[in-house]
Parts: C-alpha cells; sequence; structure tokens
C-alpha cells in the first residue's frame, strides 16, 4: 500500500506515506511520527501532533491522511481559547462571522459544537448579525452576514436546542426584514459584494468605485440569502410556527428562482460571477467556484442529474481550486486572484462525495493533504502556480476554515456524515485509492458517541452493524450512550467522473480603456484582444476590429461599454459606463441652503437629515437615484462606517442609499457617487427628503458619517 501512488497530476503525485513535485522541487516522507520536507532551499521537519482525547479521532492505514487530520485536530485546538470561542487563525487573532459560519457548516461543529455555538454567538450585536470588515466600511456595501445561518442550523441539528433554535430565529427574522430594507433591488435581488472575495481589487474591474460594488449582485451572496431563508423556515417549522414557514420559504424560492433567472452561463450548466454596471447590469461570465458549489447544494439550482455536470465543469487548477476563474491579469497583488483557499476546496471535496466523482474526490483530497503537510499548518490560502504561500500578500498559519475544511473533508466526505433535525446519516465515499479501514473514534451526535469504521471501498453500503446488529446507517436522535458502528462498502456502477483541469496561469484580458475622441467612442488596444463588442445600455450593439467606434446619438439617454474579446473566446470584463445625457435625461436637488461649494455635513449624532430642493420629473419611468458625497472617516478597504440614509419622496421611504468609504487615505476632499436606488416615477414634482431612519444603522451604530453636495435623479 505505502508504495502505491493514490493520486498523481502533472505537478505533484501523493502516496501514502510520501508526496513527490514533479519537477523534483520538493519531496515529502511521513516517518513513524515525523513529516520531513526537503526542498531545494533547505530540509524541513515537524512532529505529527499527538491525538487530543475528548475529541473524535482518525484512524487508518495511510499515513499521509492520519498526519493531516491530527494537524487539523490539533490547530482546531489551538484555535480555541478559554473563552469557549474560536479565534480566525494565526494572523487574524478575532471573531469573524463569514469565518466562523463557513467553519462550522464545514465539519468543525462535529469537533466541538459547543464552541461553534459560543463563536456565533459572539457575532451577533443588538440582536442582528454582525458584517465582517469589507469593501467601503462593511454593511450594506458587503452584506454576506446572512451565512451565520449555516452556521447555527449545523448546530442546532447537532444539538437539537430548542432555546438555541428560538434565539436563532428572533436574529435572523430581524436581520434579514433589515436587509430587505436596504438592500434589495426593485427587481428583488439582494445587492453586495462577493462572499468572502473582499478586497475588492482583487476581483472586480479596478473603475468600481465601493458603491458599484454595493450595487452589483454578486452569486455567492445571493446563494447565501436564498439558503438563509430556506433555513429561517426549517426553523419556524421546526418551532411548529407553520405560516411563517410557508412564508420565509416563499422568500427563498423566490431567490432560487432569480438565480435561475439571471445568473445562468450560456455555455455550461455554471453560474456566472455577478451582475455588475450602472443601471444596466451585466453578467460576469467569471465562474466564482464557492458561489457555484453553494448553488450545488440546493437542488433549485442543481437538480441531481446536474449535479456532476456542474461539478464536473468547474475548473481546478494542479494545486487547488481557484477563488474564481479565469485570472484577472491586471492584479499584481495576489491574496484571492491567483489563490487556492482550502475552505474552498473542501466544499468541493463535499460536492464530490455527494455527487460520488471519485476522480474530483481524489485530486481534491490530494490538494488538501499536500497543502497542508508541506507546510506544517493548514494556510489560509496557497498560490495556485507553485502550491505554496510565497508571493501572496498575506496567508495565514492555523487558518480556521482551512482547519475545519479538513475536518470536514473526513467527516462530511470520507464518511459521509449528514444530520437532520432528526437524525445522523451515513453515507461514506471511500475512492478505490483510499481501499481498507479508516475508523472516527470517539464522535459525539447529541446524546449518543459513536466509534464508526469504514471497511472496503465504494459509493454503496453493503452492511452497517450498529453494536454488532444489522441496521440501516441512520443514527436517530433519540439514541444514547456509546455505540460501535461498522460498515462495509462495495463498488457500484459509478457515472460520475471528471475534472475539469485548467492552468493556473490562465489570465482574462484587460478591460479597454478610454481615450478621448470628439467624433465618437475610442479606446486602447488591449493585448490578445482580436476584436471588441461594443454595448449600449446593457446591451451588445456591434463587434469590430477597430479602436474606436461612432455611435448614432439621439434624443434618448445612452450609456455604452466595451469589452475586449479574443479569438479563443476569452472576454475582458466591461469598461467603465460612458454616458451621454440629453437635457432631460437627468436632474439634480441640493439640500436647502446651500450655495456655491457648499456641502451639507450629516452625522449621526447631528444634523443627520435634510429637506431639499423639490425636483420636477418631466417624464414616467425609472429613476436611478444617487448622491454626489465623501465619505473620509476610514479607507477603502477597512473600518464598519459606511454611512447610510434612506430617501423619502413626498413623505414615502423608496428605499435607501449607502455612503461608503471613498478614499484609499481617509480623504474628506475625495467626492464620489452613491450607490443607488431605482425607483418608478410618474411626471410630476417631488419633495425629496434625506433622513436617518429606523433602519439606517451600520456596523458602527455610533459614526454614520458623510458629506453631501447634491442628488440626481437619472432615467435610465
Amino acid at each position: 500500500m505505502l508504495d502505491e501512488t493514490i493520486f498523481e497530476n502533472k505537478s505533484f503525485a501523493l502516496r501514502a506515506n510520501e508526496m513527490k513535485q514533479s519537477d523534483g522541487s520538493i519531496h515529502l516522507i511521513v516517518k513513524d511520527s515525523l513529516v520531513e520536507v526537503q526542498t531545494k532551499d533547505k530540509p524541513l521537519s515537524w512532529i505529527i501532533p499527538e491525538e487530543i482525547e475528548g475529541y473524535p479521532l482518525y484512524r487508518s492505514e495511510i499515513p499521509v491522511l492520519q498526519a493531516a487530520y491530527r494537524l487539523a485536530a490539533s490547530e482546531a485546538h489551538k484555535l480555541k481559547s478559554k473563552e469557549q470561542h474560536f479565534s480566525t487563525g494565526d494572523h487574524w487573532n478575532t471573531l469573524w462571522t463569514r469565518d466562523t459560519a463557513y467553519a462550522t457548516h464545514l465539519g468543525l461543529g462535529f469537533w466541538d459544537v459547543e464552541a461553534c455555538r459560543e463563536s456565533l454567538k459572539m457575532r451577533v450585536d443588538r440582536g442582528e448579525i454582525i458584517q465582517d470588515t469589507g469593501t467601503g466600511g462593511s454593511w450594506p456595501i458587503s452584506s454576506d452576514r446572512i451565512v451565520w445561518a449555516l452556521g447555527a442550523w449545523e448546530v442546532f441539528v447537532l444539538t437539537e436546542d430548542r432555546e438555541w433554535l428560538e434565539w436563532c430565529v428572533e436574529v435572523l427574522d430581524r436581520t434579514c426584514v433589515r436587509d430587505e430594507a436596504m438592500i434589495m433591488d426593485v427587481a428583488g435581488l439582494m445587492k453586495g459584494e462577493s462572499s468572502f472575495l473582499d478586497w475588492r481589487e482583487q476581483s472586480y474591474p479596478a473603475w468600481m468605485t465601493p458603491s458599484d460594488i454595493g450595487d452589483s449582485v454578486s452569486l455567492s451572496t445571493m446563494v447565501l440569502h436564498s439558503q438563509c431563508r430556506l433555513i429561517l423556515s426549517k426553523m419556524y417549522k421546526a418551532l411548529d410556527d407553520e405560516s411563517m414557514a410557508v412564508e420565509w420559504m416563499k422568500k427563498s424560492d423566490w431567490l432560487a428562482d432569480l438565480i435561475n433567472k439571471f445568473f445562468k452561463c450560456s455555455e455550461s450548466d455554471l453560474f456566472g460571477q455577478y451582475l455588475y454596471g450602472r443601471g444596466y447590469p451585466i453578467l460576469s461570465p467569471k465562474i466564482d467556484v464557492l458561489a457555484n458549489l453553494l448553488c450545488l447544494k440546493d437542488h433549485r439550482l442543481a437538480p441531481k442529474h446536474k449535479g456532476n455536470h456542474m461539478l464536473s465543469q468547474l475548473p481546478h487548477c494542479d494545486y487547488g481550486v481557484p477563488c474564481f476563474y479565469p485570472q484577472i491579469s491586471s492584479n499584481k497583488e495576489w491574496y484571492h486572484n491567483c489563490a487556492t483557499w482550502p475552505f474552498v476546496e473542501a466544499y468541493y471535496l463535499q460536492a464530490a462525495s455527494m455527487v460520488e466523482n471519485e476522480e474530483a474526490f481524489m485530486a481534491s483530497m490530494s490538494c488538501l493533504v499536500r497543502g497542508a503537510l508541506v507546510c506544517g499548518t493548514n494556510k489560509e490560502n496557497l498560490s495556485l502556480q507553485a502550491g505554496l504561500p510565497n508571493g501572496l500578500v498575506s496567508s495565514s498559519d492555523s487558518q480556521l476554515w482551512s482547519v475545519s475544511g479538513m475536518l470536514g473533508a473526513f467527516y462530511k466526505g470520507l464518511f459521509g456524515l449528514q444530520a437532520d433535525e432528526h437524525s445522523l446519516m451515513l453515507w461514506p465515499f471511500v475512492p478505490k485509492a483510499l481501499e481498507g479501514s479508516h475508523r472516527l473514534i470517539g464522535l459525539s451526535y447529541k446524546n449518543t458517541t459513536l466509534d464508526i469504521t469504514l471497511k472496503g471501498y465504494g459509493n454503496q453500503i453493503s452492511c452497517c452493524l450498529v453494536d454488532g446488529k444489522p441496521v440501516a446507517p441512520v443514527i436517530s436522535e433519540h439514541m444514547s450512550g456509546h455505540h460501535t458502528i461498522e460498515i462495509e462498502l462495495i463498488q457500484s456502477e459509478c457515472l460520475c467522473s471528471g475534472v475539469n483541469w485548467v492552468a493556473s496561469d490562465d489570465f482574462d484580458l484587460d478591460y479597454p480603456k478610454w481615450e478621448i475622441d470628439q467624433d465618437g467612442l475610442a479606446w486602447g488596444s488591449v493585448e490578445g484582444a482580436d476584436y471588441y463588442r461594443v454595448y449600449k445600455n446593457g446591451i451588445p450593439i456591434a463587434q469590430t476590429e477597430m479602436l474606436k467606434y461612432k455611435p448614432i446619438f439621439n434624443s434618448a439617454n445612452a450609456q455604452y461599454q466595451v469589452m475586449a474579446v479574443s479569438l479563443s473566446g476569452k472576454e475582458s470584463y466591461l469598461n467603465a459606463p460612458n454616458e451621454y445625457m440629453n437635457h432631460s435625461g437627468r436632474t439634480e436637488t441640493r439640500p436647502c441652503g446651500l450655495i456655491g461649494d457648499d456641502v451639507w455635513i450629516s452625522r449621526a449624532s447631528s444634523s443627520p437629515n435634510a429637506l431639499c430642493y423639490d425636483v420636477n420629473i418631466v417624464y414616467d419611468g425609472m429613476y436611478r437615484i444617487d448622491a454626489w458625497y465623501s465619505n473620509g472617516t476610514y479607507d477603502l478597504a477597512n473600518g464598519n462606517t459606511c454611512a447610510i440614509r434612506s430617501i423619502y419622496l413626498n413623505g414615502q421611504r423608496v428605499g435607501a442609499i449607502a455612503f461608503p468609504h471613498c478614499s484609499e487615505h481617509s480623504d474628506w476632499q475625495y467626492f464620489n457617487y452613491s450607490t443607488s436606488l431605482e425607483v418608478p416615477l410618474v411626471a410630476g414634482i417631488y419633495q425629496v427628503e434625506i433622513i436617518k431612519d429606523i433602519y439606517d444603522d451600520n456596523m458602527n451604530y455610533e459614526v454614520n458619517d458623510m458629506m453631501l453636495k447634491h442628488v440626481r435623479f437619472t432615467r435610465i
């Protein structure tokens, strides 16, 4: 067994006790309690941690798997504080909502559900889920805080704690209601930044401001909003409140329908990255891998017959899945771009187990194990091109969701543990390369402790014995005490296979940069582009090999963008919108009393509200409302002081706009446009008020400040 290769691709080969890079740069071998790593620079070694009593133990005949599991368990134990909660990682000595929720959902709940519960509790303030820091000062630009629901539900199904459930329902209901008041657009889509891809320069075109990102609609965050409402429906049902369960299920279904309607890629079963633009949204066809993996867990988005097709179309590089594909060519500092994140890989592995894709499972497990053993820690991220942290802006050791992803690879992947409200099901999936005995000892589930043994290999159970008696592979919620489970596996016909191997240096095209031309539209040449596609108001209208285009201007408003395209089908992002407005296409108003270059200073603590001069809407139609403002409270990438105000027209609230941090260096002299509202209006005179109302607290709750010069109404 030790001499057999259990996985091999172009870059490395994994055996039961060693790993070799194809270019000879790294040779790793597991000897007893030591992992020795030979590199071109210097030899490294680390001691495999001892087993931690009181937590689930894993044992097998495959040394690399045992070493990887013990390392993850040891790091999980190290991240657990005296206060019984988890910190995020060695470099991030704090608690974050998304990290905690994803980690719990991936499998950390099976390792220590009580610490997961305490960690999730700490991410609630004033009855709402706390949004992690993100672009422009956090919520509502970053709006994936509802990922908390995944962890909260996992805690419930592992404990059946009704008190927890009753509290979670209040938290999620309150959070979702305020999200709907703040970030739901006119079509019912939930706006905001991509989940976890929260360094804007890593995953968005450079021209997009924090406000543009706040107005975009990302697949990952949309899926989480749909899943959150599904979980809320399940929670209400478990509490015997059928009417509320139905109400939230309808909302979840509505969001799932919108995803199917707006995010489907035209040439695959996958979904696109996000809708972006200014008033005329376009779907980016890039593939957000985590988002698609989250879709795979939802039968409304990935029917069973399509599951493996979707998985086998997802991009996978030699050292792991990319965060998105293809990579952004213009970005030279790598963090999300050009990196693989083990927690995303772990979701890929669990999906492979779910659809029984043996090739994908082995690729994923091997990449996870290789990365952890070579580094001697579960890194936050690794370079796609080298499978090492070298060259990345940041890569923490002992990252919580990486640790949890490794543990979950065993619990939910190999052993196939699946908990619901009433039981724990076992649907193990052991590829032939991992044939043998796999043992999970001391797993806690509600009032039960389980010792589970898998024998053989395959995707079908031929025999399941509980305490020596043949039964179905289901552990009831009513079972208590200590029990042994033995499962014999057999191989049945496997129709699922395939990995979409892609190059780690497969980059997109840069987007065209506008140039000045008095006769029409002009842009600079893009390396690798064979032609350019011209868009008007979000619709492609022309293709040209030239670097200019002469539009026919008329009385209608027009917004133009250009995309670079290669003959092989590579596409750039669209460039920044270029607007041509007629005299009645836009009108502006200012807070009453402002003259010249005056600004209205709005602080949460004083003068938060303003009455503006009335506006005259000449034509019926859909109008985009935004404001020219400054918010220098903090920089673009950090903090929690995105300002928020509601817009009232003729005394009626029509929604809210956000005023995110808008400069790199907390500069109050820098002005930009806010996020927008799209509102259907009929011709007439409108009184305009800007008000900080009950919905407009940010994640800071105290500092909620901005300066404003004017508000504009643009007909789209």
